[in-house]
């Protein structure tokens, strides 16, 4: 329960770091969430395709497409950027540089709009 509770928040900062230990651990545990939905839904009923299979999936990958955008806001906070930013995702082709940027820019150092530094606070 603690990884939703700092999942589901847009509070904060996070460094590239901590960005990266979020952002695949909760791509794992959403890939093996689904993976398990999947397969229950698909022993249950036979099929594949079926609403046993599809709708609890579907609900998850909604789920889990949120978490991985809030972690990705609280990315661009360490940037010192609005969430809104994220929208550049949805655009083809910059979305590639966007995603670049998020991964390998470092966040402003020291306090900035969106709170203190994630570095400054581990080391204290």
């Amino acid at each position: 329960m603690e990884l939703l509770n700092k999942v589901y928040t847009t509070e904060g900062r996070l460094n590239r770091l901590s960005f990266y230990k979020f952002y695949f651990t909760w791509l794992l545990v959403s890939a093996v969430v689904g993976f398990i939905l999947g397969f229950i839904g698909g022993f249950l009923s036979g099929d594949p395709q079926s609403v046993l299979v599809t709708v609890p999936t579907g609900i998850w990958s909604f789920i889990a497409g949120i978490g991985s955008m809030m972690i990705s806001v609280r990315r661009l906070h360490d940037l010192n950027k609005s969430g809104w930013w994220l929208l550049l995702a949805l655009v083809p082709v910059v979305n590639i540089f966007f995603l670049v940027y998020i991964f390998v820019m470092p966040g402003t150092g020291g306090w900035n709009k969106y709170g203190a530094d994630p570095l400054q606070i581990e080391l204290a």
